[in-house]
């Protein structure tokens, strides 16, 4: 999983909150997009022999398609279908960020304090650092310490309790929310500060407050929630000229605030559907707000071509979430791999739009699709010029 973060890092709130501005009417969904998005989807994964996948697509509160393609398993039949669950590897972020700040806005929890203090086993160099490395500095990826670190214990397959005491030996880089530096041992911590402040398991709290309002009724957590599916996409690997199928493993899935979640393509539909604004009884408007404020800056522009055509592009992490900084609008997404997987989950609320891809194979074919999609959805230069210049004339 330092493969978790490394693809889509530079992927978009027309305003404040994630609405769109008073009197800003949205686009309706183009009939088409469906469709065309379908043959991309086929084309992709037939191109890179991936066994299986599956997308959703949404547009304000209602699903424009659910699709699916290929097998669960290399030399299976049980085919794949939008309630096959996958692993969603770092995409489980989102679901932290979301827990964490509604238990911040109820008061159980306080962003600003040190992580330290709901994880009295945490040992970092000296008292100083321990008091400045925040829980909100951990949510938003600005540590300030080396990027990955101990990420290679993870893989090694060594436990929380094996690790932890190795957080001692990091010396930071920049001060917290400084600096961009991505953590997965770090990130992890965080559902053991929810535990804290709640009496509660972490699993049980994303279940109570996420997973069952949104009906989201196939996502559970760990390894044991994956095998205990009946319709699940086992994980490939590379091998020969093709693929083959792998054991999941557990090592990640023992930080379950950074990669514990395993969910279908209905079940995130339906997420999405929430962080467009559509179910304010479990996301209430308070909450989308903070979510999708930028907080820690990416380094360099945004590099996919789409992003070319705004000049002042700029990539972020939020709580959370990342986000693409375009104009007035922003683009929220996150995505990983893990472990033959490969998952990806995107909105945009200024279009109304959402995006969900995974598959069951570390082939990167998301990214490819991921592009073509919010190129058809995102406004063009020449709009974003019509939009600056009607601002300009507004102002006059």
């Amino acid at each position: 999983m330092n493969k978790l973060y490394r693809f889509f890092r530079f992927l978009p709130l027309a305003t404040c909150c994630g609405f769109a501005a008073a009197g800003q009417a949205l686009a309706a969904a183009d009939p088409a997009l469906s469709a065309q998005f379908q043959q991309q989807f086929n084309v992709q994964l037939q191109k890179a022999k991936v066994p299986g996948g599956a997308y959703a697509i949404v547009h304000q509160d209602q699903v424009l398609a659910l699709g699916s393609y290929g097998v669960r398993a290399v030399g299976e039949p049980a085919r794949v279908n939008p309630d096959t669950v996958f692993r969603l590897a770092s995409v489980s972020k989102t679901f932290a960020g979301n827990l964490l700040v509604q238990l911040s806005q109820q008061g159980r929890l306080d962003l600003q304090q040190p992580l330290k203090a709901y994880v009295p086993e945490l040992h970092l160099k000296n008292a100083q650092i321990e008091q400045q490395v925040n829980v909100e500095s951990v949510l938003s990826q600005g540590s300030g310490f080396w990027a990955h670190a101990f990420e290679d214990l993870i893989e090694a397959n060594k436990t929380p309790a094996e690790i932890l005491p190795r957080l001692a030996e990091l010396a930071p880089v920049c001060p917290p929310r400084r600096c961009y530096s991505y953590q997965n041992v770090l990130f992890g911590l965080l559902g053991r500060a929810a535990e804290q402040s709640t009496g509660k398991s972490y699993e049980s709290l994303v279940t109570e407050r996420v997973f069952s309002p949104l009906q989201m009724h196939n996502a559970s957590y760990g390894l044991a929630g994956l095998l205990a599916s009946r319709n699940k996409a086992l994980p490939h690997e590379r091998g020969g000229k093709g693929w083959r199928t792998v054991k999941p493993k557990a090592n990640f899935y023992r930080f379950p605030a950074a990669a514990g979640v395993n969910a279908s393509a209905r079940d995130l539909s339906k997420y999405l559907i929430a962080m467009l604004g559509h179910r304010p009884d479990v996301f209430p408007p308070a909450l989308l707000s903070q979510l999708q404020q930028p907080l820690v800056k990416m380094p360099g522009k945004p590099r996919w071509p789409v992003w070319q055509q705004y000049r002042n592009a700029s990539a972020w992490y939020g709580r959370g979430w990342r986000m693409v900084q375009y104009g007035d609008d922003r683009l929220y997404y996150h995505a990983g791999v893990v472990d033959g997987y490969r998952p990806y989950i995107a909105y945009s609320p200024s279009t109304g739009y959402g995006l969900v891809l995974l598959t069951n194979a570390e082939a990167d074919v998301t990214g490819k699709l991921a592009g073509w999609f919010w190129q058809q959805v995102l406004p063009g230069p020449q709009l974003a010029k019509q939009k600056q210049g009607t601002a300009k004339k507004g102002a006059k």
